[in-house]
Parts: C-alpha cells; structure tokens; sequence
C-alpha cells in the first residue's frame, strides 16, 4: 500500500517496551485496491453491514490491521492469515505480534506487542443517560460511589471518568482474551486515570491471578482509550522496562 492508513499515537506516560498503538481515521476513502487486500471472510463480513458509512469503516480498520502486519511481519498483508483464540479473540495463525483492534463511531486504534498479550479499547466521548445505571452493573462498589460523586457535581467530568473506566475494563478483559468470562466487577481499575500514568493490577480468573499493566491514553479531544499488556506470572530478568513514550525506541510505533 502506498498510503500509510494509520498513524503512531504516542502515549502520554510511560510506555511498555516493544509495544506499539496506531490511530487509525476509519471515514477515510476505501479503494478498491484496499478492499481486494482484504480476505473473503472479511468482505462478507464488511458487506452484511447496512449502512456504506459502517461498511467503510470495517474494511478501512481490517486493511490497516493487515497494513501493520505486514511491516511487522515482512508478510504480503492479503495473504497474512488470522484465526480466533478460544473466546474468539483474533490472533495470527502463526508465530507474531501480538495485537488488538478496537474503533468507536469514526476513531479506531491498533495495538501490537511482540512478546506480549495485548488489549485495548477506545471510545468517543458522548452523553450516556444510562452511564450511573450500567456502572451499578459493571463497575465495582468503589468505582460506583466515586461515580455518583463526581455525577453530583460536574456531569462532563462524570461522562469522562465513564469512559475512562469502561476502556480500562474492556482492555484488561481483551488482553486476558476472557471477553464476558470475567465480571467487570470484581476488579478495580478507577475512574480518573487519565494523566499516563501506567499501573499494574491482579486480576482473578479461573485459572489464577494474572497481572496486567494498565495505561490511559486519550485521542484528540473528544476520545479516551487504554491499553493493558499481560505480564508473565514468572518475572525473569529480561523483563522489559517501561520508558517514557517521547523516549521510546524508534521501532515501537514504526
């Protein structure tokens, strides 16, 4: 492809080493030579899509997924072939990065790890009336309360913190590969994460406690995101540090 699709978005804090995240723009053109890149179970998927609108920007964030591979891979990107792990997440059907993807209305964001499990998350800031009704669903006790606190006093810091909570969940539960196996109540992310800091966090499944490293991040104005990596449960020495992201190795987003 001649045209990068994607562009690297630098984390706001400190970033786990040998990790990458793209913004993508998905209302950019879809061409036609775009569109053959795609698999033939990728087209039939784009097309079961009403609208054009919904159309375009399935076909824009795969074609840029297959993009990014194919620089990490030195693969022909419309030959590289992806599977599904057990819960349907996507992976490569050989040895690779791994990577997530994740879009919300027009903004989508790309995420690749090379020795590490991977998840992320995104969203476009918008009115929820519903946001106090579904975090009493999905957001532990605490996370509530100072949810209902911040509600009573500034509605716009609520929507945020909102979402900053809603992307930190659906990230750690995309990089553990678990989707709804795991309760989103039963482990503390926060509300209010958004000055880059990263963290690290256990996480209880039925297979054990795994540990995750957490970072928010937003995308221009009106988008919130995060990205978790999983940590190996058995520390070695060649553990990557994390680095500032302005100091990042040139490899990690190129």
């Amino acid at each position: 492809m001649a045209t990068m699709l994607s562009t690297p978005l630098w984390l706001t804090g400190p970033a786990p080493a040998r990790c990458g995240v793209w913004r993508i723009d998905l209302d950019q053109p879809m061409t036609d030579a775009l569109r053959a890149g795609l698999s033939p179970a990728e087209r039939a998927r784009k097309q079961r899509f009403v609208f054009a609108r919904d159309r375009n920007r399935f076909g824009i964030a795969h074609a840029a997924l297959r993009e990014l591979l194919a620089q990490r891979t030195g693969l022909d990107g419309a030959l590289i072939e992806l599977t599904e792990g057990p819960l349907g997440k996507p992976m490569l059907a050989v040895a690779g990065p791994h990577f997530n993807l994740s879009h919300s209305q027009g903004l989508g964001v790309i995420a690749m790890s090379d020795d590490r499990e991977v998840g992320i998350d995104v969203e476009v800031l918008r009115p929820m009336s519903d946001r106090v009704l579904m975090a009493r669903t999905y957001f532990t006790p605490a996370e509530q309360a100072a949810l209902e606190h911040l509600e009573a006093r500034d509605a716009l810091s609520a929507e945020r913190a909102f979402f900053v909570c809603w992307t930190r969940k659906e990230a750690c539960l995309k990089a553990l590969g678990l989707g709804l196996q795991l309760a989103t109540d039963g482990f503390e992310v926060g509300i209010d994460a958004l000055s880059g800091d990263a963290c690290e966090l256990d996480v209880e499944t039925l297979d054990g406690v795994e540990r995750l490293r957490l970072q928010s991040f937003t995308c221009g104005l009106d988008g919130v995101g995060a990205l978790a990596l999983r940590i190996p449960r058995v520390p070695t020495l060649s553990e990557p540090a994390c680095t500032d992201g302005a100091h990042a190795p040139k490899n990690d987003l190129a």
